[in-house]
């Protein structure tokens, strides 16, 4: 009775730990590559400054970056993006010819952050 007891916390202790350690999906370019929307939980920033922003990342490695709104001017970029380790170890970016976004794997979604200070990213469904 004891073995089996000692056997069965053994069994639900590994599957804990094991369950406890996942590891984030590789970051890849078709996992980030799709269209995005911008999020800003900053509460200084009007919404119409930035209602009108997209980010589209292309398969191909092009991008279409619109930024602006109804209240801001409105403008495009088209370039190259690519993915790049960042620093720390560990972290991968997005760069967009020369911006870089730290990539962040969520269940449901996909982020490409630009500052978590104030609350403000990037993200598309997974």
């Amino acid at each position: 009775m004891k073995l089996r007891f000692g056997l069965v916390m053994l069994v639900v202790a590994t599957c804990a730990l094991v369950g406890c350690h996942t590891t984030p999906p590789p970051v890849t370019q078709e996992l980030v590559a799709g269209s995005y929307t911008f999020v800003s939980k900053d509460p200084e920033r009007r919404a119409t400054d930035h209602n009108l922003n997209h980010l589209v990342l292309q398969p191909d490695g092009a991008y279409d970056l619109v930024e602006g709104g109804t209240t801001k001017p409105v403008s495009e970029k088209r370039g190259i993006w690519r993915i790049e380790p960042g620093s720390p170890s560990g972290v991968v970016n997005v760069v967009l010819d020369h911006a870089g976004y730290p990539v962040e794997i969520k269940k449901n979604e996909v982020r490409l952050l630009i500052d978590l200070d104030t609350g403000v990213w990037w993200t598309k469904p997974r």
